[in-house]
């Protein structure tokens, strides 16, 4: 086998011989654990059956009028038979999609009343990719079901938690702790022996990356192995739990629950700028061990608890980005309808995340498989309903609150928004008093945007204090070419001061014309603009008597000008008439001219309040950041079951409330001015519950074992697995709260089992009796995940960066769409994106964004041994490795061998795999001219492909 270096050198690797010597060795397989159509019923349920029943069961189900071309579309078999046209689709194949080809209005045009959005066509897209999953077998109908509530409760999630009395086994070495009894006690009943204890070498790497997500160091190995005490196991567990790096790993296990991204996906996808915040809360509240049922209480109802002190207020602000991190399209126009989309995706979030309950089946019909009414999921919606979310627009947004701050800057940002909220409202009432004045004077002000313009003049808002739309100029060209006509139409009779705005500069005209035309003659009046305006806008050019007919007329011209001629607007103030009563023209004269000083003196007033006002400006604190986050609705409200779960179609309200079958005697009421959240919180996290705890532990299970007591994580209902070992599972979520939901004293307790520690090595009488390992027997050989297989990578390159982050999307990052990925720290800081994943992570089956996935996907496929061998990525760390290796161990090719296997693997190379590794590298290309560096390069990139360097043991 041939590979290209980033030089052109030809290196041959031994594939065959690295495999037969178990440095490359064929991939483990094991049965994916639970039902692979859960995903897919639930995205019938949520994207696709509700578009059936709003847009097509109208023309096309059993109990329409008419039943056009003959088509069903209620029931699967329906869709697969199709009508006069043939099949609506084949599951798997969109091309031959006739259902599909109509929703794209490229053949038939369906439905009539217009195209959907690209969204619901992209569902359906996706629903037949994933082989069309539809669970409604012999349905021909809505069919109205009657759900025995008491009935439901005897399944074995709905049961209460119960203390089962722990077995005392025979095996003697089993009966240190409570799980090797209630494992061992299932081993014997089956005659089942349990593989060995692992190496130490095997324990240590497996601890590392369990609880960290990082490789340990050749001296951390060494210094776990030199231990000799009987609690070196111990102090390591306590060790890692206490390492910052923990929190990255368990923390990331929640944000894919959590469906965490930094982009909103749908549409023309926004970006969620203060995402990384709860990223980030995530991680700390994991290091710091905040107990579980307050790790819910703060993302489902932060916003409503009493905080100690700003930072705790922070945290909980920013815990309730949970509920608005999903992906939406903000751009859809029926508002109602995205309201309503966006409580739908939060409660399908919260039954998963928390209850392992698929809640959305439920929207538009009672669910079809468990004991969960419709008005339960309405009773949650309204719930969410209460709460604010969306900001309108046509465009609409997600909620923000500014980021609370300490006291002291606190005091400082309220003292300076007080000061200028004062400044702007004594300018508004300077602003208010000045146009009563100029009323009292009976002002007319015409703008610009209002006169004859002669000439070529040119419109500008440069300058911003401008009257009106903005003013003009006659750009010092063409003089005596240019005029302003303005025709004062509503001027009554009588007396005006005429005055002109412009703005003053050097470069402006020193003698500017202004000619007074009126049936009784004309005057012309010249006015120098370099001089500011009397009022900073306005400057008289003197009093005149108007005849309020059409013969009035004001022109501004440019001729004989030396500069720029402004016009801005112009003003007619009423001024005194000359009066035979000497005593009343006196009077109004007096008045007229107190008017005027008045008006004077408040103008200068408001230009010292604006000037004082930009000073105040310039202290101003820095900006206070806003974060996502929810709030209460001003009037909170129970809400109606939709009819087939159209929102435009409300039937009977029901009261909020929860999940009627796990509800207990001391289910919290909601108050009829709260939204609700508070007590939903209290529910769930109600030790009670009978989900909370149990789904919970079983999480954790699932994460060191790589497969759930229950191996349908996401799914506690009867579409969802029993759980192996029932009695345990009650025992750990009993311990947990016990404990007082800690997270890391869970940890402890499993990881420091025995049966937690066995060998993943199997017997075939094991693997005979126990195909899929249910009764562990042995430990299961587990695939890195995609975010600990480029921290390895860059870690044993000596590149990665171990360091926290705040956000690391770029500044001048205005899309996710094309963005690089550049940057050398953890994975769980990298960038997530709904339409963008990084390469390594996306290939190596990182979680859909879009989704709460509790149990991700483990494949194997050509892409990801091809992204492994030609990637420059891979290539550049692999050529840091060797890089690293050389500068070490300059002339020890030995002890370079033990240090890449050390470093990579865990372990040292057993006696085949170092001879075939001294004997590859000194293998030469076709013509001798490899250099040491790109031999050795070559090999640590045969490593990093290799299966044992992505699995663990």
């Amino acid at each position: 086998m041939l590979r290209t270096e980033p030089k052109a050198c030809l290196i041959r690797i031994p594939v065959l011989i690295l495999i037969m010597s178990g440095l490359l060795s064929p991939a483990w397989s094991a049965e994916a654990a639970g039902n692979v159509s859960d995903k897919g019923i639930e995205f019938f349920e949520s994207k696709i059956r509700p578009v059936l029943i709003k847009h097509c069961y109208e023309c096309h189900a059993a109990d329409s009028k008419s039943i056009r071309g003959g088509l069903l579309l209620d029931t699967r078999a329906g869709l697969l038979k199709g009508g006069d046209s043939g099949a609506a689709l084949e599951p798997g194949k969109t091309e031959d999609s006739l259902l599909l080809e109509s929703l794209r209005f490229e053949s038939f045009e369906m439905p009539p009343s217009g195209k959907l959005s690209p969204e619901i066509i992209a569902d359906f897209e996706t629903w037949i990719t994933m082989g069309a999953p539809d669970p409604r077998d012999g349905e021909s109908k809505i069919v109205k079901q009657s759900i025995d509530i008491e009935a439901g409760k005897q399944f074995w999630a709905f049961r209460p938690i119960t203390d089962h009395p722990v077995p005392t086994v025979t095996d003697a070495d089993w009966n240190e702790t409570d799980i090797d009894r209630l494992i061992r006690a299932r081993q014997e009943q089956q005659k089942l022996k349990p593989s060995a204890t692992a190496s130490r070498t095997t324990l240590v790497r497996r601890l590392y990356y369990d609880l960290t997500g990082l490789p340990p160091t050749p001296a951390q190995i060494d210094r776990y192995l030199k231990d000799p005490s009987p609690a070196a196991t111990e102090k390591l567990v306590d060790e890692l739990l206490a390492s910052p790096h923990f929190g990255e790993r368990w923390g990331r296990y929640w944000l894919d629950i959590a469906r965490y991204s930094q982009s909103t996906g749908g549409g023309r996808s926004l970006l969620y700028d203060s995402a990384w915040r709860y990223r980030n809360y995530v991680i700390d509240s994991f290091n710091s061990d905040k107990p579980y049922d307050q790790f819910i209480t703060e993302q489902i109802a932060g916003d409503l608890l009493d905080a100690k002190d700003y930072q705790q207020e922070r945290e909980q602000l920013v815990a309730t980005a949970f509920l608005l991190l999903g992906p939406t399209n903000y751009e859809q126009q029926d508002k109602e309808q995205l309201r309503m989309d966006v409580i739908d995706e939060q409660i399908q979030t919260v039954g998963r995340a928390f209850l392992s309950m698929t809640l959305g089946c439920a929207r538009c019909h009672d669910h079809k498989f468990d004991p969960i009414p419709a008005s339960d999921y309405y009773a949650l919606a309204g719930i969410f309903r209460s709460t604010k979310m969306l900001t309108p627009g046509n465009v609409s947004g997600w909620t923000k609150r500014p980021l609370p701050l300490p006291t002291p800057e606190k005091m400082k940002y309220d003292a300076y928004h007080q000061t200028l909220a004062s400044l702007d409202s004594q300018i508004k009432s300077k602003q208010d008093e000045l146009k009563l004045l100029r009323k009292n004077l009976n002002t007319i002000t015409l703008d610009d945007s209002s006169a004859i313009l002669i000439g070529d003049w040119k419109e500008s808002t440069f300058y911003k204090d401008y009257i009106g739309k903005g003013y003009i100029h006659d750009q010092h060209t063409a003089k005596g070419k240019k005029l302003v006509k303005f025709s004062p139409r509503k001027l009554k009779s009588g007396r005006y001061d005429v005055q002109l705005a412009y703005n003053s500069a050097e470069s402006r005209a020193s003698r500017v014309p202004i000619t007074i035309k009126t049936p009784k003659g004309e005057q012309t009046v010249y006015l120098n603009q370099r001089i500011q305006p009397t009022d900073g806008a306005f400057a008289s050019v003197g009093e005149f008597e108007f005849s309020g007919t059409k013969g009035d007329e004001i022109i501004v011209s440019n001729e004989g000008t030396d500069g720029y001629v402004i016009v801005d607007a112009i003003r007619f103030i009423s001024a005194p008439v000359d009066s035979t009563d000497t005593n009343q023209q006196q009077s109004a004269v007096s008045e007229y001219k107190q008017t005027l000083l008045k008006i004077k003196e408040t103008k200068h007033q408001l230009v010292d309040l604006k000037t004082e006002m930009e000073q105040h400006k310039k202290t101003a604190p820095p900006a206070v950041p806003e974060i996502m986050s929810v709030d209460e609705q001003d009037e909170p409200a129970d809400y109606h079951v939709l009819i087939r779960g159209d929102v435009h179609h409300p039937g009977k309200q029901v009261p909020r409330g929860f999940i009627t079958v796990a509800q207990t005697s001391k289910s919290p009421s909601i108050p009829a001015d709260a939204s609700g959240r508070r007590e939903l919180a209290r529910w769930i996290t109600d030790p009670q519950n009978p989900l909370t705890a149990r789904v919970y532990v079983n999480r954790i299970w699932h994460h060191l074992f790589g497969s759930g007591l229950v191996r349908t994580v996401d799914n506690f209902g009867f579409r969802g697995e029993t759980p192996s070992h029932p009695e345990l599972l009650d025992h750990l979520a009993l311990k947990l709260i016990e404990n007082g939901w800690s997270t890391k004293a869970m940890i402890r307790e499993i990881v420091l089992s025995k049966t937690y520690q066995l060998s993943s090595s199997s017997t075939v009488k094991q693997r005979e009796q126990d195909p899929n390992n249910r009764l562990l027997s042995h430990q299961n050989h587990r695939r890195l995940d995609a975010e600990a297989i480029r921290d390895t990578i860059l870690f044993v390159s000596g590149k990665l960066d171990l360091s926290q982050h705040d956000q690391t999307i770029r500044p001048d990052t205005k899309s996710e769409y094309g963005y690089q990925f550049h940057n050398q720290f953890r994975s769980v800081y990298v960038p997530v994106f709904r339409n963008r994943l990084h390469e390594l992570l996306a290939i190596f089956d990182f979680p859909d964004p879009n989704l709460s996935v509790g149990r991700r996907n483990t494949s194997t496929l050509s892409t990801q041994a091809l992204y492994l061998m030609n990637n420059p990525f891979v290539l550049e760390q692999a050529r840091n490795t060797a890089e690293r290796l050389l500068e070490k161990y300059p002339d020890d090719e030995s002890a370079r061998i033990n240090a890449l296997f050390r470093m990579s693997l865990g372990r040292l190379p057993s006696e085949a795999e170092k001879n075939n590794t001294a004997s590859f590298l000194n293998q030469t290309g076709p013509q001798d001219t490899v250099t040491e560096l790109e031999r050795w390069t070559a090999c640590c990139q045969t490593i990093i492909a290799c299966i044992d360097f992505r699995y663990i043991k």
